[in-house]
């Protein structure tokens, strides 16, 4: 009756064991970390040029990990009507992110991806030692938009992956790996705002 019960727990001894080896893509394996930069871009209103956020996070502690970008104003001017000028809609974004699981695998990693984005006349960003609020004035005309998506999404090193919502709105994503200094061994095309 001991051999039996000898048997059982070196196999679960083994089978603990395996359950602690690194998946055969993670770059530890090579002394590397790997990083995902992303950024929520979108019009500046009243300069026409590109505006947003771009921001780095170590991929381990993405995991369940949400990031919500600051409060923004944009807006919308349609093609006039005829002879008559069609005034500007303007509206307040808020937008976040949320990884919940990712993975390594060949030349790159693979996460669930979730956005939500919500532009309205006015928002509210309520956090623990935070708080801030934006309103578009009653007498101008406001934008309506909600957008939420959960998608897997593969990201091959240093590729940008890009989700394109309404109203000139830009949510882009890339993986880097990190050598063991923190330098970057691959690039990721999104610019510094």
């Amino acid at each position: 009756m001991k051999t039996p019960l000898c048997l059982s727990l070196m196999s679960l001894t083994l089978l603990a064991g395996c359950g602690m080896l690194r998946n055969q893509n993670d770059p530890a394996r090579a002394g590397q970390t790997v990083s995902v930069v992303n950024a929520m871009t979108w019009t500046n209103p009243l300069s026409g040029k590109r505006d947003g956020v771009r921001t780095s996070w170590p991929l381990a502690q993405l995991a369940g990990h949400e990031e919500i970008f600051p409060l923004a104003q944009i807006k919308d001017c349609p093609a006039k009507e005829g002879t008559q000028a069609v005034p500007c809609k303007w509206g307040v974004l808020s937008a976040s992110r949320n990884i919940t699981r990712y993975d390594y695998i060949a030349g790159g990693v693979v996460l669930d991806l979730g956005m939500a984005v919500d532009v309205h006349r006015r928002q509210q960003d309520r956090r623990r030692n935070f708080s801030t609020s934006m309103a578009i004035p009653t007498d101008v005309p406001a934008l309506q938009y909600r957008k939420a998506l959960q998608q897997g999404v593969a990201l091959p090193y240093g590729k940008v992956y890009r989700i394109d919502f309404d109203y000139g709105l830009r949510f882009e994503i890339c993986a880097r790996r990190l050598d063991k200094n923190g330098r970057a061994l691959d690039d990721c095309d999104i610019p510094y705002i």
